[in-house]
């Protein structure tokens, strides 16, 4: 027990009760001299820890997408579990190298906006009408405040219902049309 006393000289007493911790996270710091992934026959990712054990669907995942993209990739398993941690992918062999990245530019599917031909509100929703690097795209977004992101950095991102992403960069450099609807949203 410990005893607290009042600046009026009243002592009265109290427990600490001990703070619980989250559980250790149950995922290694792969030595990458020791793991290869590579694509199998069904097409799927594979993870294998050399003599130890090996996991047949993965999904690699950077850990910090924004700041450091080349750096601490996560392997997760379908259940979104991570099973481990790649420090430094630069230091894996070439083929695991190739098959993560190749993984990632599927997971980081970015299209870049270009253009924006109307921006349509509906009932909360807004409808997109646009110009992307990989063509002419509409999309339909939930509200503002769920949808958009504008980092420090000028970049917008934009997540559509179907939780696809779309880029925007340099927004202002855009036609007088395209920045009349941004500047609704932004």
């Amino acid at each position: 027990m410990i005893h607290e006393v009042d600046p009026a000289g009243s002592s009265s007493e109290f427990e600490i009760k001990p703070i619980e911790l989250p559980p250790e996270p149950d995922f290694e710091l792969f030595d990458v001299d020791r793991i290869h992934l590579f694509v199998d026959a069904s097409g799927k990712c594979r993870l294998t820890v050399e003599e130890d054990r090996s996991y047949p669907d993965v999904i690699v995942l950077r850990c910090f997408p924004q700041s450091r993209p080349n750096q601490y990739w996560a392997i997760t398993d379908r259940k979104n579990r991570v099973v481990g941690i790649i420090a430094n992918p630069s230091d894996l062999d070439s083929t695991s190298f190739e098959t993560a990245e190749r993984m990632l530019s599927i997971q980081y599917f970015l299209p870049k906006i270009t253009a924006v031909y109307s921006i349509q509100e509906e009932f909360g929703a807004f409808y997109f009408d646009v110009e992307t690097n990989l063509g002419r795209r509409t999309f339909v977004a939930k509200g503002v405040r769920d949808s958009v992101d504008e980092h420090e950095d000028g970049e917008i991102i934009i997540t559509d219902v179907d939780e696809n992403r779309y880029v925007i960069r340099d927004w202002m450099t855009f036609d007088p049309k395209s920045r009349k609807h941004l500047a609704r949203i932004v």
